[in-house]
């Protein structure tokens, strides 16, 4: 019985086999009839797509000595030792675990050695962005100048962390990531000489799921095959593989896109109870926006990558009076960012959640797909018609109105009295005689219609979303947030706790702070402006604690009550409530100590 992987039995053995490449295999074909081959190959690329067993298959044509035009052809003794492993010239390196200067100084002793049976030695260094510096300092000269019988093929997934040095010394292809396309008819290809009996909506989900890597895709397809044993279909595949049902990814698409937060809730909670991966359901969903969004604006080519159920799905949803693009278009981005925010969360639901409600919010239509107290956002505001229309005034009753403390009830539906300032007596009693229902405005300046109050609560709750948004704009700036936290609030002006002066004075540039002010106030939804300090022990203090130690637990309901009292004993609110005035409702003010209504 072998146990040979199926991405390993199947393993490409000539240019023909290199699927998606066609750019690098004609140029390395016409530099094989020309005899033009080049000293150092660097070749890079995503994992899966190919870069090995192009070289494997480059060290063949280079060195076969068969009767064929189109090296190699497999049936020489130099292609078959090769193909087996065998051959002695072709020496693979995994730089992962061969990083040091030592390794390279051994490799460079031995090329120096003429090839045992073929015209080139060939060198295959895999993942070389590995090596050291030391390391890639002492290939330089190799690289530029080998023996005549060596070539260097450099294979990586991270050209970036290549020293130009040695960038400027290779032919440098890279490697494209597959299309879904391209993918699967690899896979067919698998299943016919394997005998395995895959539906085509099977063999298309698996290609998506290979995510432009054969390797990645064939690993599913052996992985699946083991289990099915005889006829594999879609549902047997997306059980195996532990991916959530389409029907949960669709209701979430629906509650994000029509408005409906509690169905959304109710199918991101099914879907964590059938035991789904909070990442593997984020990238899913996302998926599926992006295809919803595709069908709105009327794309219907292979780009959607759905089957037919599911576009069928999506486009009646798509068609429904509710659906909103602006939402849509919000989950997208707040789903993305959702999976930055998995790394650090709680509980791995909670930043889905947040996604949910920040996308359906956006629309200033769904006020009411949330059941909250709209006063906990913005003061109430009396309508117009409550302020403007006047009662008679009691004669007899006028001295034996009852105390405005037995009055005192949280009816949420009547203005409330706040204290006016003192100085502005008069005012309050000429808006008294216009109507018996009492609204005074407190001595802060209110909050304009429709603006957004900002909280400590609210900025400490949102601050892994803003960390995690700033990568976009800078990493680096992004590195500088982890170790800052907002401790205070005042109006617009977030104080920032900063591990050190480094920390401080790096956001106190106006560059950096303004990037910092302009992803805080997307976030909150409300213009923002930063002042950091340094505080190293403000994350670990319980929020709202102070230098001054504990306060007593009873301190801030005696302190209320006691302000109470003062409010109801104003001689102004004395003076309105004799004149008929009632007071409905008390509301004090604890962010700025006074009381409004």
């Amino acid at each position: 019985m072998s146990n040979q992987a199926l991405y390993r039995k199947w393993r490409a053995q000539d240019f023909d086999g290199i699927l998606g490449q066609d750019h690098i295999t004609r140029t390395l074909r016409n530099q094989i009839r020309a005899g033009r081959l080049g000293h150092a190959y660097l070749f890079a690329g995503v994992r899966g797509t190919g870069k090995t067993s192009t070289a494997r298959i480059l060290a063949k044509a280079a060195n076969c000595i068969g009767d064929t035009d189109a090296p190699p052809c497999n049936v020489c003794a130099i292609c078959r030792s090769i193909s087996e492993g065998a051959s002695l010239d072709l020496i693979e390196i995994d730089a992962a675990s061969n990083r040091g200067i030592d390794e390279i100084r051994d490799l460079r002793e031995h090329v120096n050695f003429m090839p045992s049976e073929c015209r080139f030695k060939v060198y295959v260094i895999d993942e070389v962005h590995m090596l050291t510096n030391e390391a890639f300092n002492a290939l330089l000269k190799t690289l530029e100048e080998p023996p005549a019988h060596v070539i260097f093929v450099l294979c990586t997934t991270e050209p970036h962390r290549l020293p130009d040095t040695i960038l400027s010394r290779c032919q440098r292809f890279d490697f494209k990531r597959a299309t879904p396309d391209v993918v699967r008819q690899k896979l067919a290809f698998i299943c016919a000489q394997e005998e395995l009996q895959v539906s085509d909506e099977a063999l298309s989900y698996l290609a998506r799921r290979g995510a432009g890597s054969f390797r990645d895709a064939e690993s599913l397809l052996d992985q699946v095959a083991a289990y099915g044993g005889g006829d594999i279909s879609l549902d047997l595949v997306q059980a195996v593989l532990g991916t959530v049902p389409h029907q949960i990814i669709l209701a979430i698409a629906s509650a994000v896109a029509l408005g409906d937060v509690p169905a959304g809730f109710r199918a991101i909670a099914a879907a964590f109870a059938n035991g789904a991966d909070a990442r593997q359901l984020v990238v899913s969903l996302v998926e599926q926006l992006r295809a919803l969004l595709l069908l709105r604006i009327g794309v219907t080519d292979g780009s959607l990558l759905l089957t037919s159920a599911e576009a069928e799905d999506l486009a009646a949803l798509a068609a429904q009076p509710t659906f909103s693009l602006r939402r849509l278009v919000q989950g997208i981005r707040s789903f993305s960012e959702a999976s930055e925010a998995l790394r650090s969360a709680a509980r791995p639901e909670i930043p889905l959640e947040l996604a949910l409600v920040e996308a359906v919010l956006v629309d200033a239509d769904v006020a009411g797909a949330i059941a909250f107290d709209a006063t906990t956002t913005q003061p109430f505001v009396a309508p117009a018609s409550m302020a403007s229309t006047p009662r008679p005034q009691p004669a007899a009753e006028t001295k034996t109105a009852p105390s405005p403390a037995d009055n005192v009830t949280p009816d949420r539906e009547q203005a409330t009295v706040a204290r006016p300032a003192p100085a502005e007596p008069p005012e309050l009693q000429e808006a008294s005689l216009q109507s018996s229902t009492v609204i005074a405005e407190s001595v802060a300046a209110p909050a304009a219609p429709g603006a957004r109050v900002l909280s400590l609560e609210a900025v400490q709750g949102n601050w892994q979303r803003v960390v995690a948004r700033m990568r976009a704009q800078s990493p680096q700036l992004q590195a500088v947030l982890r170790s800052v936290y907002p401790v205070a609030v005042a109006g617009n002006l977030v104080t920032l706790a900063c591990d050190g002066a480094f920390h401080r004075d790096r956001l106190s540039e106006d560059k950096r702070r303004e990037q910092v002010e302009q992803v805080l106030s997307d976030v909150l939804g409300a213009p923002s402006r930063i002042e950091c300090i340094v505080d190293r022990e403000a994350r670990a203090r319980p929020q709202g604690s102070s230098d001054e130690g504990p306060k007593d637990l009873f301190e801030s309901a005696d302190a209320e009550a006691e302000r109470r009292r003062q409010l109801l004993n104003h001689p102004a609110v004395k003076d309105l409530t004799e004149r008929g005035g009632q007071v409905r409702r008390v509301e004090l003010n604890t962010d700025n100590t006074q009381e409004e209504g």
